[in-house]
């Protein structure tokens, strides 16, 4: 399987034309070329007795043809500036661009783990009424109309586990209507009235559906098959009660309702709901192009051109279409794609290597950018509007009204790539067999625990147990929290660490992960004596 990670009229757009030299002249059957025969040709005797006006005059034509074309013009406008040193999402939403960040810096040096901000006259605002409750959460998406009616699905953490959330925009700011650990969002649809959302465990559990807005929407999740290995910790999915491990979760413009992921065999696959049924079936995926995905590419699905038909990206891209899914070929030789986002008309905008595509009909086009500048997100409204962060600022195209931008001259874009945001994790990733580096998360640091705590109860329960020499005890931090964790060699080693703890730690809940975080420092534990080593 490779690695995870809108329709629309191009217009004005201009595709970048590469390779295009002068077409050779035709030959004659046995003969020199027509060019080759005619006076004043380069290389012929007819050159050698033209005038030197003619020389001169070739020489400055073949100059001319030398010189690279000037680059495509671009159809996009800079509307506002990017806060520096901060990397945007776009969520363009009935009555406003909104953004979000999960490493935002006030002007008085706040600190702010998410925040969303709005569009207003050329200028990204972050008020405090929409900055999010909590630490560490990653918005997925925004939906509704802007400034009374607006749902937020994000994905926070316990540092252990992920928060599946919900929150509502009220007069006082966003009110979270959901918040389950152990959950995260992997997609949302719109499903005729209906706002729906699938959910799956981080670790081990079942998936579920969450109408969050409308009449609730009954469809069933395919349970695993009752045989090895498709269940149990031994499984290779994460959370094997389902058949499908669902890495995105979407909808057609027809209500059929899609699922994508890999199945108990680690095969990508399709669970299909079509319009009316509650059960789902089960499609085989054919493989995208080799290659690994770029740091945080993400997967989707997205509404394709027709009815019944839909967008799959997951580094290369899908297309679901009479019933079927389809592979087709990249927006780029070798490109991967980091994301995309569908139009109105299914026009899929997508971004690869930094360079922004559209896909229309059979064909992708580059749609060229200011500057050359790289893009690293794109959301196209409900309107038809195309947004693109790229460069350090908010780019624009189409879209029925016209957003107030930024004075023009007074957006710098940046030609090298932004500033790289402080690494961030929305959840962690569960352990297993497969992974390079399981950890064993042991306890929680309280607010109020200090840097040198040392762990007696823990220290106790591992007393005596020098089977876990192999261990290496560590205090971690993510994102603003600390942890004592564990690096330990095997999967068999880390599930008998967490069994051990779990019944000798009263009250303790290890979690077993597939992470490499930040050490802030190592405890040397002398299992024989349960003792720190000085």
């Amino acid at each position: 399987m490779s690695g995870r990670r809108a329709w629309w009229g191009l217009g004005g757009l201009v595709m970048a034309m590469a390779g295009c030299g002068p077409a050779p002249a035709p030959r004659a059957a046995d003969g020199p070329r027509a060019a080759d025969a005619a006076p004043g040709a380069p290389g012929t005797a007819g050159a050698a007795s033209g005038s030197s006006a003619a020389g001169v005059a070739g020489a400055a034509k073949a100059d001319e043809a030398a010189k690279p074309a000037p680059p495509p013009t671009s159809a996009f406008t800079p509307v506002a500036q990017v806060p520096a040193e901060i990397e945007v999402r776009l969520h363009p939403v009935e009555g406003a661009l909104l953004v979000s960040t999960t490493n935002l810096q006030t002007p008085e040096g706040e600190q702010i783990a998410a925040a969303v901000g709005v569009l207003k006259d050329g200028t990204i605002e972050f008020p405090k009424r929409l900055r999010l409750p909590g630490w560490g959460a990653a918005v997925i998406g925004v939906y509704g109309r802007y400034p009374d009616q607006l749902d937020l699905i994000a994905t926070g953490t316990t540092g252990r586990t992920g928060v599946a959330e919900h929150h509502v925009l009220g007069a006082q700011g966003w009110a979270q209507r959901m918040g389950d650990p152990g959950l995260w969002f992997t997609g949302v649809a719109r499903m005729g009235s209906s706002l729906v959302g699938l959910v799956g465990p981080t670790m081990m559990g079942v998936p579920r559906f969450i109408t969050l807005r409308g009449p609730k929407v009954g469809l069933t999740i395919t349970p695993a098959p009752r045989k090895e290995p498709c269940r149990g910790w031994e499984a290779p999915l994460a959370y094997p009660e389902a058949e499908i491990l669902s890495q995105a979760f979407g909808a057609t413009r027809d209500g059929t309702a899609l699922s994508y992921g890999i199945d108990c065999d680690v095969e990508s696959a399709l669970e299909v709901w079509k319009p009316g049924e509650r059960r789902a079936t089960i499609l085989p995926v054919p493989a995208l192009s080799e290659g690994q995905s770029p740091d945080g590419a993400r997967t989707l699905i997205l509404p394709g051109p027709g009815e019944g038909e839909a967008w799959i990206v997951d580094g290369g891209v899908l297309r679901y279409q009479g019933g079927e899914p389809k592979r087709i070929d990249p927006p780029a030789t070798g490109a991967r794609v980091l994301t995309a986002s569908a139009a109105p008309d299914g026009t899929l905008w997508a971004i690869a290597d930094g360079a922004l595509f559209a896909r229309k009909g059979e064909a992708w086009a580059q749609a060229p950018l200011p500057d050359g500048v790289k893009a690293q997100d794109v959301a196209v409204g409900s309107d038809g509007a195309v947004w693109v962060a790229a460069g350090g600022a908010i780019l624009k195209h189409g879209g029925g009204s016209e957003a107030a931008g930024a004075a023009p001259g007074t957006i710098q874009l940046q030609q090298g790539p932004p500033p790289r945001p402080k690494p961030n994790r929305p959840f962690p990733q569960p352990g297993g067999p497969k992974c390079p580096q399981n950890l064993v998360v042991l306890y929680t640091f309280s607010k109020t625990a200090p840097d040198d705590y040392d762990f007696p109860l823990t220290r106790k329960a591992l007393k005596g147990r020098t089977e876990f020499s192999q261990a290496r005890f560590v205090v971690t931090r993510d994102m603003g929290q600390r942890f004592l964790a564990a690096f330990v060699p095997s999967w068999d080693l880390a599930k008998k660490l967490e069994e051990r703890i779990k019944t000798d730690v009263q009250g303790s809940t290890p979690q077993i992960v597939c992470a490499d975080p930040e050490v802030v420092r190592e405890l040397k534990l002398d299992l024989k004596t349960g003792e720190v080593v000085r």
